[in-house]
């Protein structure tokens, strides 16, 4: 978790993530509040996800506490599940894929900032 409300998670290389996965994270995060974050993926070489989980992150039910997904994509693998995720899966809320950590932070705060113009009285978190 970063200061600037950004949750950076890493999916380690040749891992597969599964909604149990998911549902153990969703503790911690929970743990945290009821607020929204900014969510940036990365994953390691050879890293996928469960097809559940593409689907539960789409929705609205993941959306609850999503402003916006940053998705790092280091391999071709990676980007076409990226790029099937976003066409397919259509999630409600903004999702972009990147090739680099900076560009995809930058765009994150973007959002977060387009995000606190329209609720402002979205409490952003700080580290404790």
């Amino acid at each position: 978790w970063r200061s600037d409300n950004i949750l950076h998670y890493y999916v380690k290389e040749n891992s597969f993530l599964t909604m149990e996965d998911i549902d153990e994270i969703l503790e911690i995060v929970f743990a945290w509040g009821e607020n929204k974050y900014l969510h940036l993926y990365e994953g390691g070489y050879n890293a996928s996800i469960d097809t559940e989980v593409r689907e539960w992150a789409s929705s609205d039910k993941q959306n609850k506490h999503t402003v916006a997904d940053a998705i790092i994509v280091k391999n071709m693998a990676q980007r076409i599940v990226g790029n099937f995720y976003i066409q397919f899966n259509r999630p409600v809320k903004p999702t972009r894929l990147f090739t680099n950590k900076d560009d995809a932070i930058k765009w994150l705060l973007s959002q977060g900032e387009k995000f606190a113009k329209q609720n402002p009285d979205w409490p952003k978190q700080a580290l404790i």
